[in-house]
């Protein structure tokens, strides 16, 4: 019976690698059915015995010290609402790595620590984006955030990792993919024009392809297709740079790069949807930005609290609470 369980394991395997393969898509099913019928074993449904296993991913979160203190208030939410996470990985400076040690005992769940500076040269980003704009090192500490959740994807064992800004927490089950195994992007409405400035400077043929937005505070990102990105820009001799968080750097508005001039969030998304149109599929979400300017606070938010908003909305974002 083993020796059956590994076949099925391997050929659900295939078929999820080669989703978008119809021909190699009917050839196994056939040969599943087929294996049924010789094997005397019968699936009530076959598409969610083909499914029911995606991969579990990691859940990835860049954070620095001074905001640490809203990761044990939002835990609890990333663990009970979103769907198919096997770990937590944080990542930042000694500091941080000195919480995650006196975190890990109070809790009932994997989670890991990666020193940013293993990752990136965090002086060296500091400094290119000072000698960009002098005002600029104040927003330093944004960039490089963004910049670690793309080179995590140089680490990353699994096909997917998902991406989660500090500052927000889902309030209801969020599934990250389709019955089908396909990824979603989750969109917004909102526009803001530096980003696709930056965008445009890195990749040509970009800019604001879509009406719709892609920063929705978290994003599932497909490890190969973030290694595809970052190596396009890394190895276009026409931008201006050593490396490929150099390049970006370099293609901010001097104008724009001490406020917001870059979004990975867009780029990816738009990147992905360009040349990759059919790798995902999308979804609107529903998020309510800047949830203590109405009186909102995690530590506060009741079960009943959960539950009104959440009929109206599937995430809530604090910044900036105590």
């Amino acid at each position: 019976m083993r020796i059956k369980k590994n076949k099925l394991k391997y050929m659900k395997k295939i078929y999820k690698n080669y989703i978008n393969n119809s021909l190699i898509k009917i050839i196994i099913l056939l040969f599943i059915i087929i294996f049924q019928i010789k094997a005397n074993v019968k699936f009530e449904n076959l598409n969610e015995f083909l499914y029911n296993e995606i991969d579990k991913m990691s859940l990835i979160i860049p954070i620095i010290a001074k905001d640490f203190y809203k990761i044990s208030y939002n835990f609890k939410f990333y663990i009970n609402f979103i769907e198919g996470i096997k770990n937590v990985i944080f990542i930042g400076n000694e500091e941080i790595e000195n919480l995650i040690k006196e975190m890990k005992s109070s809790l009932n769940f994997p989670i890991s620590f990666i020193n940013e500076k293993i990752l990136l040269d965090i002086d060296k980003i500091k400094q290119l984006i000072k000698n960009r704009n002098e005002t600029a090192v104040i927003r330093s500490g944004w960039y490089i955030q963004q910049f670690l959740k793309m080179i995590y994807c140089y680490i990353c064992k699994d096909k997917y990792y998902l991406i989660w800004d500090s500052d927000t927490i889902p309030i209801k089950k969020v599934k990250m993919f389709e019955n089908n195994g396909k990824p979603i992007f989750d969109i917004k409405t909102e526009y803001y024009e530096p980003y696709f400035i930056t965008m445009k400077n890195i990749f040509p043929e970009l800019g604001k392809k879509f009406r719709y937005s892609f920063i929705s505070e978290h994003m599932i990102i497909n490890t190969n297709l973030m290694k595809n990105m970052i190596n396009r820009i890394s190895d276009n001799k026409n931008l201006i740079g050593n490396t490929w968080y150099e390049k970006i750097i370099n293609c901010i508005d001097p104008q724009h790069i001490s406020h917001s001039g870059f979004s990975e969030f867009e780029t990816y998304g738009t990147f992905v949807k360009e040349h990759y149109r059919h790798v995902y599929s999308k979804r609107l979400w529903k998020s309510l930005r800047r949830g203590v300017n109405i009186n909102f606070n995690p530590k506060l938010l009741t079960d009943n609290d959960i539950k009104r908003i959440s009929k109206y909305y599937n995430s809530i974002s604090f910044e900036n609470w105590k």
